[in-house]
């Protein structure tokens, strides 16, 4: 289908790799070592990286970021290594992230709102060799230490590092600047993310090098920064859209990046506005928290120009909201997943209230249809699966080649999302993943929490299902039916998964009922669970 012009004109060519042939922009880093670098060459006094303690400029970072890479080499990391990282929104995950790009070992970014048993779990699955974590996160590292079967060195960053640690300020402050930086190919891997899976256990995608750079040369060329842009990153890292869109990006298009290390609305108004933020991309509840907070009019949003919305529902009320509030910001919606390695389809700024329900059109280098249940693709209008192709399609699920050949159709990725293509080209999402619960972008498999709460003794089963929220999009409800004999809680079922699951995925909703409601296949109908009462 037709896909969105290079708003740089930059010329797209056919490219061939050993694992795909797709469209490409033919003056590309090949790799995201070579992005940093290339930006490190043009900008380096330009100040790229803000918060916490630092303030650095490109030349600053990429110093430090060898300093880093020393480090980890010294400690026995090597090209192809897995290195998980648990670090939250800060400049130190970004160091973290190139130092283990540029010694060609492979990124493991892990949730830092798991618990231990799930944080074990992806470690241990990942085989990964090293863990940089942040003292934040540290107790729930601790509670699984001892299960962490192939890790071999752990470094904290923080005060007061715990026993059997290693500081990440020797890392940091590496004296010797000497390490092998690894020759890197567009084919070979950045990062092993996990995603929700139909098992209840999710699955490591395997991301490349040409994934990561072309999302961030599509969003640097969609958002056309300026020398004085900042984008603000209040988004996890661990999501591939804070690594690749957030992060990324403005160091392709050599504009500033701001880390807020935690949302309060209140301090992202300060931020918003003392820095001179320009860019925000992330979901649409953290700007509609921001013009409905009760001294929005006390600040100085002057500077704020454009916002990129996605990974949460994006309602007609909102987006009509803030344009009242902030009339010259630029909107754009847009739709993609870990597996595209984010973006592939977004809203040019002038269809933003136009086309309000869609999630844009296709950008450049990548291909959609929509098909039935046998694979058949159907004319325009037509509303089946979403199939996806092209140079950001992923390799495939770490260790999981079944679950990868499922996933894939002749080189085609299907999404599992439901939507539709109209007559002008933009996309429409409809649906999502079956089951599939979205909290403020934060994507949470019913099956996983229902798995948990089947072990509870006194539950004979359990349905689990999102439900509407005027905020967040969706929260979580479960719905019980008990063992003959037994009574149980709201709390108490709530604080059973408050133990072993993260928080966002804890049910905001108990609902106890005598048995779940089935069709005639014994089926249970979870449509008739979805409303928030109960």
């Amino acid at each position: 289908m037709e896909t969105l012009a290079s708003r740089s004109g930059w010329e797209i060519v056919e490219a061939e790799w050993p694992d795909c042939r797709g469209l490409a922009f033919k003056n590309r880093p090949k790799n995201v070592v070579e992005l940093l670098q290339d930006t490190v060459t043009k900008y380096p006094d330009r100040e790229g990286f803000i918060g916490g303690n630092w303030r650095l400029t490109y030349r600053q970072f990429d110093s430090i970021v060898n300093r880093i890479a020393a480090g980890l080499e010294a400690h026995g990391i090597r090209r192809g290594d897995h290195v998980a990282v648990l670090l939250g929104i800060q400049v130190e995950m970004a160091l973290s992230f190139f130092a283990v790009m540029k010694l060609g070992a492979i990124l493991v970014p892990l949730n830092t709102r798991f618990k231990g048993e799930e944080l074990a779990y992806e470690i241990n699955d990942s085989e990964s060799k090293a863990l940089i974590v942040d003292e934040e996160f540290w107790p729930a590292i601790d509670s699984v230490r001892g299960r962490l079967a192939t890790i071999e060195k752990i470094f904290f960053n923080g005060a007061d590092t715990p026993a059997g640690t290693l500081p990440f300020a020797r890392l940091r402050d590496h004296e010797d600047i000497a390490f092998t930086q690894a020759t890197l190919t567009e084919s070979d891997d950045v990062a092993i993310m996990y995603t929700s899976g139909t098992t209840g256990k999710p699955k490591g995608a395997i991301l490349h090098q040409r994934g990561f750079v072309l999302t961030a040369m599509l969003v640097s060329d969609f958002l056309q920064y300026q020398p004085r842009d900042r984008m603000i990153c209040c988004i996890p890292l661990f999501h591939v859209t804070g690594l690749a869109m957030v992060m990324l990006s403005p160091i392709f298009g050599g504009a500033g990046a701001v880390y807020l290390r935690s949302f309060k609305t209140g301090d992202f108004l300060e931020v918003m506005s003392g820095q001179k933020i320009t860019h925000y991309t992330g979901v649409i509840n953290i700007i509609w928290l921001m013009i409905n907070h009760p001294d929005f009019e006390k600040y100085d949003f002057s500077a704020f120009r454009v916002a990129c919305f996605g990974g949460s529902p994006a309602s007609e009320e909102m987006v009509r909201g803030i344009a009242s509030k902030l009339p010259n910001l630029k909107m754009s919606v847009g739709y993609g997943l870990t597996e595209s390695h984010a973006i592939v389809s977004t809203t040019p700024y002038e269809d933003a209230l136009r086309k309000i329900r869609a999630a844009g059109k296709l950008l450049a280098l990548g291909d959609a249809k929509i098909v039935d249940d046998d694979e058949n693709e159907l004319p325009r209008g037509g509303t089946g699966e979403i199939l996806l192709k092209g140079a950001k399609v992923f390799k495939g699920y770490w260790k999981k080649p079944e679950a990868t050949r499922q996933a894939m159709v002749d080189g085609w990725l299907r999404t599992g999302d439901i939507g539709k293509i109209d007559d002008e080209g933009f996309l429409y999402i409809l649906d999502r993943k079956k089951d599939m619960i979205n909290r403020g972008g934060e994507k949470i498999f019913s099956l996983e929490v229902e798995n948990l709460i089947f072990n509870y003794p006194k539950v004979l089963e359990v349905a689990v299902v999102g439900v509407p929220d005027s905020v967040l999009g969706e929260a979580v409800k479960a719905v019980i039916a008990l063992k003959q004999g037994e009574t149980a809680t709201q709390e108490e079922i709530k604080q059973f998964c408050a133990e072993h699951l993260a928080d966002y995925k804890v049910p905001q909703f108990v609902e106890f009922v005598a048995s779940l409601p089935r069709n005639p296949t014994g089926k249970v109908v979870k449509a008739d669970l979805r409303y928030a009462s109960g």
